[in-house]
């Protein structure tokens, strides 16, 4: 069993994550170290790893089985219809029944708040350094797997063609971002934590208040999720986190009225308090 606080993990079979880890070996001060996981190479830097496998990072749900770690980072493809430039994180885990891409259904991973209010803030500064300002960034939606019971997970994603899989200054980009999260610690920043509900999956009002307001957002259930999602689901995304969420934040004019009330009296229960966006 390999053990570190940190474990950064890329994939063979994603060719974004492949150029990013190369960012990561030549920018970080990494030493491949004597253990191997899954046949492969383990590199460090102090009290993280940097961990490959040759599994698609989706369905990855046995890494537990194999690294005890406080935080995993997954650096990954990014991959939509519309084949924007993106830059984007979030928490991994499925809402409802449909698991089409990786992980369980009705299950997420717990939530590192302060890690991806870092990740975007990061990743939209080196946008600007770089020049890359077609490219999106932001938060997305809690989704697709893998599904990790107890240890929390952060994607860090480089979309959404090969063209930009394979842009070595993007990679990069990336890298840098990841390295700068080896400094959070969960348990000592500051800040408030909140949990999103509403709007669509690039969640455009939520990375606004993170990047203006400094807020930390955690999970982020995304309105065409709500047609099938119970008070569980709800008290899923407030309980899975490092740190307990203060704020529920409502993208109020994208939730239907009945979605509101379950998210309001569910989270009010809970001692949050409800903001709308």
């Amino acid at each position: 069993m390999l053990e570190s606080r940190l474990a950064i993990v890329c994939s063979k079979a994603d060719p974004a994550s492949l150029n990013i880890k190369r960012a990561l070996l030549e920018r970080g001060a990494f030493r491949r170290v004597d253990e191997k996981l899954f046949g492969e190479d383990v590199h460090a830097i102090d009290d993280v790893l940097l961990l490959t496998v040759s599994s698609e990072l989706l369905y990855l749900d046995e890494l537990e089985e194999h690294v005890k770690t406080r935080g995993v980072i997954f650096a990954s493809r990014h991959a939509s219809e519309s084949g924007a430039p993106a830059f984007l994180t979030h928490t991994p885990g499925n809402w409802t029944e449909e698991a089409l891409y990786g992980g369980k259904p009705r299950k997420v991973c717990i939530a590192m708040p302060f890690h991806l209010r870092e990740a975007v803030t990061a990743l939209e500064k080196l946008k600007a350094e770089n020049q890359l300002s077609e490219w999106r960034c932001g938060l997305e939606v809690t989704h697709h797997g893998p599904y990790l019971e107890n240890t929390p997970a952060i994607f860090v994603e480089l979309g959404s063609t090969i063209k930009e899989w394979s842009n070595v200054r993007a990679a990069e980009v990336v890298a840098q971002a990841i390295l700068g999260l080896l400094e959070v610690r969960e348990d000592k920043e500051d800040g408030v934590v909140a949990v999103g509900f509403g709007g669509p999956h690039y969640a455009p009002n939520f990375t606004k208040i993170v990047l203006k307001e400094g807020i930390a957002v955690s999970h982020i259930i995304p309105k065409y999720a709500f047609p099938k999602l119970s008070k569980r689901e709800v008290m899923l995304a407030i309980e899975r986190n490092t740190v307990p969420p203060l704020i529920a934040l409502m993208d109020w004019k994208g939730l239907k009225t009945e979605d509101r009330r379950l998210v309001v009296e569910a989270c009010s229960g809970a001692g949050l308090q409800v903001k709308r966006l």
